[in-house]
């Protein structure tokens, strides 16, 4: 690849990870994708290069698996290409009861957002400091402020990611690298779908944000080194509310909201 600025997108055959691919190609990067299915990134590639004359580099891979980010980090050493901006956006929820989701589901689920997240972002870190020059941006959501019913371990996950992203940037400071979690609402990806919630109270009958939205204010949040970011009007006064509530009333506040219907 050119000497131009490479972002590294996981998630990115669809949602959020193309509107972030197509973002990082109108500024000049050149940008590698990442996600299971590897037909639509090739679509996206071959858009993104056209339109903005960048490279890129499609890799087809479940996130899932044990080694999967060595595997990706691996690939890119061997092209001698180096990550200046990650974007961990892979991810997917499950939704019901506990202890009546498939177990499988869930720890792979456990592994894509947490695990794999961990571990690309650690093994991208030391070269943006050697650089002194990062941007990572990690995908929380309206769940990392509170316990969630209904999506338990998802909930988890996604305070994990909003802890971890405070964390590191503050070790960060003053190395020219900078971490940013975004922490949407629900919107229109196909992540309910994917997760089932169609019967969710907090999904039926509501028309959800454009996905576009909601990537232009988290790569805005990412470039300026924000530490967070939550969008909608109603999940940033969620998120804000959560710090004056017992925690115990916002877990069922947050349960009511995504009850099955009917």
């Amino acid at each position: 690849m050119s000497e131009r600025r490479t972002a590294l997108v996981t998630g990115a055959s669809g949602g959020f990870g193309a509107e972030f691919v197509r973002r990082f190609a109108a500024e000049g990067f050149d940008v590698v994708l990442v996600a299971r299915s590897g037909a639509p990134m090739e679509d996206l590639a071959a858009e993104v290069e056209e339109r903005h004359g960048i490279q890129t580099v499609v890799l087809p891979k479940d996130l899932a698996e044990p080694h999967a980010a060595a595997d990706v980090i691996g690939n890119l050493e061997q092209r001698s290409v180096h990550v200046d901006a990650l974007v961990n956006n892979a991810g997917f929820s499950t939704y019901g009861e506990f202890a009546a989701t498939d177990l499988d589901t869930t720890l792979e689920m456990l592994h894509v957002n947490m695990l794999t997240l961990t571990e690309l972002t650690r093994r991208c870190l030391p070269g943006m400091i050697e650089r002194r020059w990062g941007r990572i941006l990690n995908l929380g959501s309206i769940g990392s402020f509170t316990p969630a019913p209904m999506t338990a371990a998802y909930a988890a996950t996604k305070a994990y990611v909003l802890s971890l992203s405070l964390a590191l940037r503050d070790e960060l400071q003053g190395t020219g690298v900078t971490v940013t979690a975004l922490c949407p609402g629900p919107t229109e990806t196909g992540f309910q779908t994917r997760a089932e919630m169609a019967e969710s109270a907090l999904i039926a009958g509501r028309k959800l944000p454009n996905p576009v939205d909601v990537a232009d204010a988290g790569y805005e949040a990412m470039q300026r080194g924000r530490p967070y970011v939550v969008t909608g009007a109603t999940s940033r006064l969620f998120a804000f509310g959560t710090r004056f509530l017992p925690r115990t009333t916002v877990t069922r506040l947050s349960g009511r909201s995504q009850r099955r219907l009917g």
